[in-house]
C-alpha cells in the first residue's frame, strides 16, 4: 500500500495549517477589538472630564468666548458620537446659554 504524500498534505496538514491560522487570526480580532473598545471608552472619558471641568470654570465666570464656545461644541459632538449621556448634555447646553465674552 503506497501512501500518497500529496493526499496527505491535502488531507490533514493543510486543515490543521488553516485551522491554527484562523484561529490565530481570531484571537488577535478580538484583542484588537477590546483594544478598540478601551481606546474609545479612554477618549469618552477624557471628554466627559473636560466639559465638566469647562462647565464648571464658565458656570463660575458667567461668560464664555467664542472661542471656548467652539472648543465645547466640538468637543461635545466627538463626545455624542462615542455615545455620550444626557447629563453632560443638560451641562453642555446651559454653556451655550452663557453670554459671549468679547475678545479685545
Amino acid at each position: 500500500m503506497e501512501v500518497n504524500v500529496l493526499q496527505i498534505i491535502l488531507n490533514y496538514i493543510v486543515p490543521l495549517a488553516l485551522g491554527t491560522l484562523i484561529g490565530f487570526l481570531s484571537t488577535k480580532l478580538k484583542t484588537q477589538k477590546k483594544k478598540d473598545k478601551a481606546i474609545e471608552e479612554g477618549v469618552q472619558a477624557l471628554l466627559r472630564n473636560e466639559l465638566v471641568r469647562r462647565y464648571r470654570e464658565y458656570e463660575t465666570k458667567q461668560e464664555m468666548s467664542i472661542l471656548d464656545k467652539e472648543n465645547v461644541e466640538a468637543m461635545f459632538r466627538q463626545y455624542e458620537n462615542l455615545g455620550g449621556n444626557g447629563t453632560v448634555k443638560k451641562m453642555y447646553e446651559e454653556l451655550l446659554e452663557l453670554p459671549t465674552k468679547i475678545i479685545k
